[in-house]
């Protein structure tokens, strides 16, 4: 699995203006239900705020990478918001975050495994600063796949 197998311009926001972090996740959530990639907007949600309460998501350098196991999810998906500034978010460096990837995956073993190679795929991509740079100024969603994908 590449990145580009899973970005889908039709769940990625740039310029992206919500005030915190609930109003940022419900935002993205509605991208995947209106994409069908969940079929139950509520159970998702609350699969993602089980996660945030068990640890920071927030990686550091404005970004953050929440996601939620649901059986509410029908397929794999990464929403992406890249906001006009900066929202609270809990994080490893107390940065709050202007790039948000949630990740949305299934409950079942195949989608566990899913879920590793999302979460390293996106990390190691996000290893490189240049490439958080790019993010943080991307203007349209041509861009973030673009950046992500290379």
């Amino acid at each position: 699995m590449n990145l580009i197998d899973v970005l889908d311009e039709n769940t990625i926001l740039t310029e992206l203006e919500t005030n915190n972090r609930e109003e940022t996740l419900e935002t993205l959530v509605h991208l995947f239900d209106k994409e069908q990639y969940i079929d139950n907007s509520e159970a998702f949600l609350e699969a993602v705020y089980k996660r945030e309460s068990e640890g920071v998501t927030g990686i550091g350098n404005f970004v953050a990478i929440p996601h939620g196991k649901s059986s509410s999810v029908n397929k794999v998906g990464i929403a992406i918001g890249v906001l006009k500034d900066e929202v609270e978010w809990p994080s490893l460096d107390d940065t709050g975050a202007k790039v948000v990837i949630l990740l949305a995956v299934g409950e079942d073993s195949d989608n566990s495994k899913e879920h590793l190679k999302l979460l390293s795929l996106i990390a190691r991509k996000l290893s490189n600063d240049e490439v958080i740079e790019q993010l943080l100024n991307s203007k349209n969603k041509t861009e973030v796949v673009a950046i992500l994908s290379n």
